[in-house]
């Protein structure tokens, strides 16, 4: 504000020009989110013009925006009590009031729910590999592809200023099943029942952050793999135009309880940024970033340090139809030399290599209205200097998912 009074100290001095630069910047501000900035530019000019009912007008919407529904009001009202109100704009005044009247009657926090099932079939070439690296023997078998997820929100509606933008405050949680349950070798079947909940933060038209606690419960065939417990902060930020840029860091506390896993404890840390943006209307997507993982192990020949890049964009055609790519390459160098599969004892240096190609088609008639029916062909090949750790793996997989709201 005082850079705003040194350049127009009285209200002799408000010109027009000068007027209408600050209500630009006014709606500059607000068009990217910084509400409470443009509410303070607009009462700058009402301060010193106070007929200006365009002004006056755009300080009652941006009120609005900020949850402050009196003084929207009072500032509406100004306007319709003014005799030199066109009729036109006091239509438009009266149908806006019954958007505002309809919000703020609005409880002030909700909450809601929301569900996701997948079910569906797979056929993985090479099962015999799981979490844990390294496979004497390439093990084939169809199998079921599960996942359920039940979601909870709670919303304040009422935002808060941060730097001059209004933020929405959320709190997030999901609980989840994740299942791969193979025919052929039930020994090799992977489950996960996972819980996560933490704060949303979200800026409209500038930035989103989460950050969430995750416990993950995982069975390994018939016996408890481990449990592993991670915080995982997120942060994205809006570009404008359908892109954005976001910052990823996660760190996990693995505890294995197998015997044989003995030396896998340890922690990792995972830091990564990407970079996201839609085109056509967001019927097309393109996303490219990378990732830094850093994994202790109790037993350093367990340990490693990796750097991933990936890759993946989407098409959509015929409004219903979805075909997207998957690419994701990844470097492990790890701590300390391999005593089990290597002889001499050898330090694994090696590449994994990931590409996945999938189809969908979302059902928008018939009694599979909802539904998206998702096909989807992935390929890995690890390349490893030690020779048991190299593989190859294809997965075939169809299935159904949906979300209930």
């Amino acid at each position: 504000m005082s850079a705003l009074a040194e350049e127009v100290p009285t209200s002799e001095q408000m010109t027009d020009d000068h007027a209408q630069k600050i209500f630009d910047l006014a709606m500059e501000e607000r068009d990217s989110g910084k509400v409470y900035d443009a509410i303070e530019k607009f009462e700058y000019i009402l301060s010193r013009r106070p007929s200006l009912n365009r002004a006056r007008l755009e300080l009652a919407v941006s009120y609005h925006r900020a949850s402050k529904y009196d003084e929207a009001l009072r500032e509406f009202q100004t306007v319709l009590d003014d005799p030199e109100t066109p009729e036109k704009v006091r239509l438009a005044i009266l149908a806006y009031l019954g958007q505002l009247t309809s919000d703020e009657v609005k409880p002030q926090s909700e909450h809601s729910f929301s569900y996701y099932t997948k079910v569906g079939a797979l056929y993985n070439s090479n099962i015999n590999f799981a979490p844990i690296r390294g496979a004497a023997s390439d093990t084939a078998s169809p199998g079921l592809d599960t996942f359920l997820s039940a979601s909870h929100r709670y919303a304040d509606n009422k935002p808060f200023e941060t730097a001059g933008a209004a933020t929405n405050f959320e709190w997030q949680s999901q609980i989840s099943w994740t299942g791969n349950n193979y025919t052929k070798n039930s020994d090799f079947s992977l489950n996960i029942i996972s819980a996560s909940t933490g704060p949303a933060f979200i800026s409209v038209g500038r930035w989103r952050g989460v950050i969430s606690l995750q416990v993950d419960q995982t069975f390994f065939g018939s016996s408890t793999l481990g449990t592993f417990i991670s915080l995982n902060p997120l942060l994205t930020f809006d570009l404008g135009d359908y892109q954005g840029i976001t910052l990823e860091l996660s760190y996990t506390d693995n505890n294995f309880v197998r015997p044989e896993d003995e030396g896998r404890d340890g922690n990792s840390i995972l830091a990564g940024a990407a970079y996201s943006t839609l085109f056509d209307g967001a019927n097309n997507g393109l996303e490219l970033g990378f990732r830094l993982t850093d994994q202790t192990a109790d037993d350093e020949e367990f340990g490693y340090e990796s750097g991933e890049i990936y890759i993946g964009g989407f098409v959509t055609f015929a409004k219903a139809h979805n075909v997207y790519l998957n690419l994701n390459f990844e470097q492990y160098e790890y701590n300390a030399a391999d005593t089990l599969a290597s002889n001499p004892p050898t330090i694994r240096d090696e590449i994994e290599s990931r590409y996945v190609l999938g189809y969908n088609l979302d059902f928008n008639e018939g009694f599979l209205q909802g539904w998206t029916l998702n096909t989807q062909l992935s390929y890995t090949r690890n390349n490893s200097n030690v020779e048991f750790y190299n593989y190859e793996r294809k997965i075939i997989a169809i299935n159904l998912a949906r979300y209930f709201i």
